[in-house]
C-alpha cells in the first residue's frame, strides 16, 4: 500500500472458486458516510490486482448505504445489496468478452423498420458512452415489443446481458410478449413467474409488477430469490406515471441497465419518467409518433365520431319525462324517510348506479349501424367497447343480447380481468373469423392488446387522463391487409365518443390532472404527525395535551418499529427506520425530523396490525377532528356531525354483545350535548373505545338502480377526420384560400408539386387558371393584396399542402444507400424529410438554425463533412426548384 508501513487491511475479500479475488468490500462505521472509503478500496483494488493478477470488483458501505464500483466500465452507484458468487464472476468475465454495441448490426427480420432501427442504434450509443438507462417513446402499433426484443437480442449477442427481466402492468402483456420472444428469439426460453415458480435459470424471466415486488422480498434456501445482480437488463413496458409512483422500489432494488417503452406522446411522458430514466424532460433517447406513423404508412388514421344521448349530455330531469315515466320515476327515487323526489339525476350517475336500458339500446344500435363493416357490409367489424364499469359492461352484454338474439350470446362479450377465462376470450377476439366481435372491456384491453382487425371503437364513460385516452385511441391504429376484401386494406378506423371526451380534450388538452392518494394507515400517519407537530408549537403542554402528544408518539414510533428492514421498499431508508424505531428519539423531536418522517418513512409498508378497514377510517376522522380542533378550524363542525352519524349507526346494533358493552358512551357521542366542552383527549377516547365497533355498522353503498326512460340521441354528429378545419361563416380570406387549395389536392399540378415531380409553364397556367377563377380565392389582384407579390404560384401552394413524406424520403434514398451514419446524423436527416412534410420548402439556412442544432451546435457541418454537408444542401435545393417553373419550356 502506498502508506508508511506499505501494508492495509482489506476489511473482507470475496474469493472465487479459483483462489483470485471476486471483491472487496470497505466497511465503514454506520454513522460514516461510505463514499469516505472511496479512494482506500481502490488502493486496496490496485494492490489485490497487481498480485492476483485480476482486478476486483469494489464495494464500500456502512451498513445502511452500499456503492458498487466496477471502474473498468463505469463510475460508482449506490446498490441495494452486494451480489451472488456468479454474478460477480459474470462482471468479471464481461471485462473480456463484452463487445462495442457499434461493433455488431440489429437483426432486421426482428425490427428492421428505419425507426426502429434508429431507436436501437441511439440506445446502444447511450450505453456505449456508459449510461445505464434509456426511454423509448414510440406510438401505439409501431412494435414497441419487436424493438425491444431485437435490442435484447444484440445485447445479448454483444455479451452485455445475460439474463433480463420484461415487466409489465397485466398478465396479457406478458404472455404476449413471451410468444414475441419464442418466435423472434427461441434461445431465451420465456418463463413468466406470475404462471410458475420453476424459472430454474431462464435466461429472460417475465413478471407483473405487483409479483416482482413480491418475489424480491422471497428467499430460497435463506437466500434472496433475487439479488440486486440477478439481471443484467430490465425492460419496462408502458413506463408511465403510475409505474413510477407505486413501484419505484424495483428500479431501486436491481442493479441492471433499463429500457423504458411508453406510447405516451414525449411531450405529455411525466418530468419523474423523464428522470428515472435519467433523460432530459421532453426529450426521451427516441420518439416516433402516431402523426410519423400514419405519414409512413405503418399506421392509420381514426375518424372521430362525436354523438351523445340527451340523457348522457343532461341528465334525466323528471319534469320533462313522460307522466308514465314520472310515475316510474316517483317509485324508484322516493325517499320514503323524507317522501322526497330529487327533481334531476345528473349525467354522471348514468352507466355508473343508473342504468338505463334505452340510452344503452340507442348507443348499441347506433354502432351496428354506423359502424365499419366487413364481409362485403355484411357484418360489424371487429369492436372495443369501453365501459364504465364491470355492473355496466355487463348491462351491455345484456341489452345486446336482448336486441339481437339471433347471435346466441356470442357477438358480444364482456371481457374483464375479474372473470375466470378472460384470455381466452381475448385469444378468440384476436381471430379475425371467430366471435366475439364486440369486446366489452373494463380497463383490461384499454393498452397493449394487438388487434389490427379492429375498426370500430366505442367510448362509453367518461376518460380525464390525456395519456389513458390516447392508449385507447391506439387499439385501433394497426393497418390490416385486406380486411374489407382483396386489395381493400383497412384505411382508417372509427372511434365513437358518446360521453363528450373530445369536447373535454378540446377544453383540457392535458386531461384532468390526478393525484396519487395515500393509503389509509399513511394518511392516519401524517395526521397523527401534525397533530404533534402543532403541539409542539405551544409554549407548554398541559396535562390534557401532554398526555395527547405522549400516546400519539407511541403509536408513531410503533409503526416505525414494525417495518421490515429486509423489505425491498423499506430497505433505502433502513438508517431512518432505525432512528425512529428508538423511543427516546421521540423525545427529542423537531419540525426538520417531522418534516423528514413525512417525506421518508409515510408510505412505507409496516406490519403493524392496524385494524379493519373500517376502524382505520374511523381512526383518520377521529384523528382530523382532533386537528381542527386544536387549529380551531371551522371544519370541526362538520367532522363532528360524521362522527355523530357514524357513531349513530351503532344504535341499532345493541343486539350484539360487543356493541351492548359500550352502550352508555355511544348514547353519549351521539347527543349533541357531549360536543358542548370536548376536547381533544375525550376525542381520542372515543377512538379507542368504538373503533373495532364500526364494522358492524351497515355500509351505506348506493344500490344500482336500472331504469327504461326513453332517451333520444343528439340531433347532431360530428365526424372528424384528423386535419378536419370546421368552417365558420366569418372565416378570413386566407383561411377560405388554405381550405380552397386543400380540397384540391388532387388536381393534377397540386399533386405533382406534393411529389416532388417539377413543374412546366403549362402546368403553372392551368394552376392560376384553377385558383383565380375560383369564387373562395377570387382574382389575382386580390390575392396579391393579401398575400403580396409571391415568387411563383408553385412555392406559395407546396407551402400550404406540404411534400409527401415518401416523396421526401425517396429523393434522400439515393444518399443513404450504403452508408453507415450515427443516429444523431440519421435524426438530422429525419428532421429535414419531417420539415419538407410539414413546410413543402426549405431554406439551406435553416439547417444551422434549431431543431437541427439541437443536434449539434453547428448544425449540418458539425455533424456531417464538407462533401456530404454540400449533398446533402444540393437535395434541399433541387427539391425547392421542382415547385418553380422554369422559363422558356
Amino acid at each position: 500500500m502506498p502508506n508508511d508501513s506499505g501494508k492495509g487491511w482489506v476489511d473482507y475479500v470475496l474469493w472465487g472458486d479459483d483462489g483470485r479475488p471476486l471483491a472487496l468490500v470497505e466497511a465503514k462505521r454506520t454513522k460514516r458516510d461510505p463514499r469516505k472509503g472511496k479512494r482506500q478500496a481502490e488502493l486496496y483494488a490496485d494492490c489485490l490486482e497487481d498480485e492476483f493478477g485480476r482486478r476486483p470488483i469494489i464495494f464500500y458501505t456502512n451498513g445502511y448505504t452500499t456503492w458498487l464500483w466496477d471502474d473498468a466500465f463505469y463510475p460508482p452507484r449506490e446498490v441495494q445489496g452486494f451480489y451472488k458468487k456468479k454474478e460477480l464472476e459474470r462482471l468479471i468475465q464481461r471485462r473480456e468478452i463484452r463487445e462495442p454495441l457499434n461493433a455488431a448490426d440489429a437483426d432486421p427480420t426482428i425490427a428492421g423498420r428505419s425507426y426502429q432501427q434508429e431507436g436501437i442504434q441511439r440506445v446502444c450509443e447511450r450505453f456505449n458512452r456508459g449510461k445505464r438507462r434509456a426511454l423509448l417513446a414510440l406510438a401505439t402499433g409501431t412494435g414497441k415489443t419487436r424493438l425491444a426484443i431485437s435490442l435484447t437480442d444484440l445485447l445479448s449477442r454483444q455479451n452485455w446481458a445475460k439474463r433480463v427481466l420484461f415487466l409489465a402492468d397485466r398478465n396479457a402483456l406478458l404472455r404476449q410478449a413471451a410468444d414475441s420472444f419464442r418466435n423472434l428469439v427461441p434461445r431465451f426460453s420465456p418463463v413468466d413467474i406470475t404462471q410458475t415458480d420453476e424459472e430454474a435459470n431462464s435466461r429472460l424471466i417475465l413478471s407483473t409488477y405487483p409479483t416482482m415486488m413480491n418475489s424480491i422480498d422471497d428467499t430460497v434456501g435463506g437466500r434472496k430469490r433475487f439479488s440486486p445482480g440477478h439481471f443484467d437488463l430490465v425492460i419496462i413496458d408502458e413506463a408511465h406515471r403510475s409505474v413510477y409512483n407505486r413501484y419505484l422500489a424495483i428500479f431501486d432494488y436491481f442493479d441492471a441497465m433499463y429500457v423504458g417503452l411508453t406510447a405516451t406522446p414525449r411531450d405529455e411522458v411525466s418530468r419523474n419518467t423523464y428522470r428515472l430514466f435519467n433523460c432530459e424532460i421532453g426529450d426521451p433517447t427516441h420518439h416516433y409518433s402516431l402523426e410519423e406513423g400514419v405519414d409512413d404508412g405503418w399506421l392509420v388514421p381514426p375518424k372521430e365520431v362525436s354523438v351523445q344521448t340527451k340523457f348522457l349530455r343532461e341528465g334525466i330531469t323528471y319534469e320533462k319525462l313522460s307522466e308514465e315515466e314520472q310515475e316510474e320515476y316517483e317509485m324508484t327515487f322516493l325517499d320514503e324517510e323524507t317522501g322526497e323526489i330529487p327533481e334531476h339525476i345528473d349525467p354522471g350517475a348514468l352507466n355508473n348506479w343508473l342504468f338505463n336500458e334505452d340510452t344503452v339500446d340507442r348507443v348499441l344500435k347506433h354502432l351496428m349501424e354506423e359502424g365499419l363493416k366487413v364481409e362485403g357490409g355484411d357484418r360489424l367489424g371487429k369492436t372495443i367497447i369501453f365501459a364504465r364499469n364491470t355492473e355496466h359492461a355487463r348491462f351491455i352484454e345484456e341489452r345486446f343480447d336482448a336486441l339481437f338474439p339471433d347471435e346466441a350470446g356470442k357477438f358480444a362479450r364482456v371481457i374483464v380481468s375479474a372473470d375466470a377465462g378472460a384470455q381466452s376470450l381475448i385469444d378468440d377476439f384476436k381471430e379475425a373469423d371467430e366471435d366475439p366481435t364486440i369486446a366489452i372491456s373494463v380497463a383490461m384491453l384499454d393498452t397493449g392488446i394487438d388487434v389490427p382487425e379492429v375498426v370500430n371503437l366505442v367510448i362509453f364513460k367518461p376518460v380525464y387522463s390525456r395519456t389513458k385516452f390516447d392508449q385507447m385511441i391506439g387499439r385501433g391504429v394497426r393497418p390490416c391487409e385486406d380486411l374489407f376484401g382483396p386489395g381493400r386494406d383497412k384505411t382508417c378506423f372509427y372511434v365513437f365518443d358518446y360521453c363528450g371526451n373530445f369536447d373535454f380534450f378540446d377544453q383540457n388538452p392535458d386531461g384532468r390532472s390526478q393525484s396519487r392518494s395515500l393509503s389509509l394507515s399513511a394518511r392516519i400517519f401524517k395526521q397523527r404527525s401534525e397533530i404533534v407537530e402543532h403541539l409542539m408549537d405551544e409554549d407548554e403542554l398541559d396535562d390534557e395535551h401532554g398526555e395527547l402528544d405522549s400516546m400519539l408518539r407511541d403509536r408513531m414510533r410503533e409503526r416505525v418499529a414494525a417495518m421490515n428492514p429486509e423489505n425491498v421498499i423499506v430497505r433505502p431508508h433502513r438508517k431512518l427506520v432505525d432512528e425512529f424505531s428508538d423511543r427516546d428519539r421521540w423525545e427529542d423531536l423537531d419540525h426538520r425530523d417531522l418534516v423528514n418522517i413525512r417525506n421518508k418513512l409515510l408510505e412505507l409498508p409496516t406490519t403493524l396490525d392496524a385494524g379493519d378497514e373500517e376502524a382505520r377510517r374511523f381512526d383518520l376522522l377521529i384523528a382530523n377532528a382532533q386537528l381542527a380542533l386544536l387549529d380551531d378550524s371551522n371544519t370541526f363542525d362538520r367532522l363532528r356531525d360524521q362522527i355523530q352519524e357514524t357513531v349513530r349507526g351503532l344504535t341499532e346494533k345493541t343486539n350484539i354483545p360487543e356493541v351492548a358493552e359500550k352502550e352508555g358512551l355511544i348514547d353519549e357521542v351521539a347527543d349533541d350535548a357531549f360536543w358542548s366542552e370536548t376536547a381533544v383527549l375525550d376525542l381520542e377516547l372515543v377512538r379507542e373505545e368504538l373503533r373495532s365497533l364500526i364494522q358492524y355498522i351497515d355500509p351505506d353503498r348506493r344500490e344500482r338502480v336500472y331504469t327504461d326512460f326513453t332517451d333520444e340521441m343528439g340531433s347532431e354528429t360530428v365526424v372528424r377526420d384528423p386535419d378536419y378545419e370546421p368552417s365558420t361563416a366569418n372565416r378570413s380570406y386566407r383561411r377560405r384560400v388554405k381550405r380552397f387549395i386543400r380540397e384540391h389536392e388532387d388536381h393534377p399540378v397540386i399533386s405533382k408539386l406534393k411529389n416532388n415531380m417539377p413543374l412546366t409553364p403549362k402546368d403553372l397556367g392551368a394552376l392560376e387558371e384553377m385558383l383565380f377563377e375560383s369564387e373562395e380565392v377570387g382574382s389575382r389582384e386580390e390575392f396579391i393584396r393579401e398575400y403580396g407579390e409571391m415568387q411563383t404560384l408553385g412555392s406559395f401552394i407546396r407551402r400550404l399542402v406540404g411534400l409527401d413524406r415518401s416523396a421526401a424520403k425517396e429523393e434522400f434514398a439515393d444518399y443513404l444507400e450504403g452508408k453507415e451514419l450515427t443516429a444523431d446524423q440519421i435524426q438530422f436527416i429525419n428532421e429535414i424529410i419531417e420539415h419538407l412534410t410539414q413546410n413543402g420548402m426549405m431554406k439551406p439556412g435553416r439547417l444551422y438554425e434549431s431543431p437541427f442544432t439541437d443536434l449539434h451546435s453547428e448544425g449540418l457541418d458539425g455533424l456531417f463533412g464538407d462533401e456530404e454537408a454540400n449533398e446533402i444542401v444540393r437535395i434541399v435545393r433541387s427539391i425547392n426548384r421542382n415547385a418553380v417553373a422554369p422559363s422558356g419550356q
